[in-house]
């Protein structure tokens, strides 16, 4: 998806793209909150880059003086939210990678179901991406949380004599930029043409075969 060029008249980053600390008190963490749903359902329905701070705030019923004094733009706000979509994907992943059937199709589906619920954040990731080189390097690191859940893959495959010859980092990369690539083709730009269509479990069966299978080759047992 080609990054929208509609301006905004949001200040410019004033100190990066990093997430803020959380807030200490229960208020604070319930203003915080406020405002991040907002942004999330803002984000989800006109794109980041078409969303200001303004937007944000008065959806979440708060002032744009308060927003400032939780995050210094923006772009620190998406930062907190795609750190969410980080979060999610570890949490609800499965341990120790043992090569069954299962492992595959549980670490498949939470990547999914994260992408989908948090796919309006994820599409304003990549917007932003595009045209901040900081966001983009932040956004590199927090991918990384996918990646080696990957890699640990391969590496438990050529434990056992499978996925001989590959490079764990490399090939860890590859299945992860497929997954990512795979969930923003079908749940953020309708699939591969009109009237393609998709369930959840179509897609993770697929997500998990085609990783499975890459590193245990066309007939892994159970």
């Amino acid at each position: 998806m080609s990054p929208e060029t509609t301006t905004t008249t949001d200040p410019a980053p004033a100190s990066g793209t990093v997430a803020p600390p959380e807030p200490p008190s229960a208020k604070g963490r319930a203003t915080r909150a406020a405002f991040e749903d907002a942004a999330r359902r803002l984000i989800a329905e006109r794109g980041f880059l078409r969303t200001t701070v303004h937007d944000i705030a008065a959806a979440a019923g708060k002032s744009t003086a308060a927003f400032y004094r939780y995050f210094d733009n923006k772009e620190q706000l998406l930062a907190a939210l795609a750190d969410g979509f980080s979060h999610e994907v570890l949490l609800h992943s499965p341990g120790a990678p043992d090569g069954s059937a299962a492992f595959f199709e549980n670490a498949a589906r939470a990547y999914w179901d994260a992408y989908k619920e948090h796919l309006g954040v994820l599409v304003g990731v990549f917007q932003l991406a595009m045209v901040d080189e900081e966001f983009a390097e932040r956004w590199r690191a927090s991918r990384m949380v996918g990646v080696r859940i990957i890699e640990r893959t391969v590496r438990q495959a050529q434990d056992t004599g499978h996925a001989a010859g590959l490079d764990p980092a490399l090939a860890a990369s590859a299945i992860g930029a497929m997954f990512e690539h795979f969930c923003f083709v079908w749940l953020a730009q309708g699939g591969d043409g009109p009237g393609a269509s998709i369930t959840d479990d179509e897609a993770v069966a697929t997500l998990a075969a085609l990783w499975r299978r890459g590193l245990y080759g066309e007939e892994p047992s159970p």
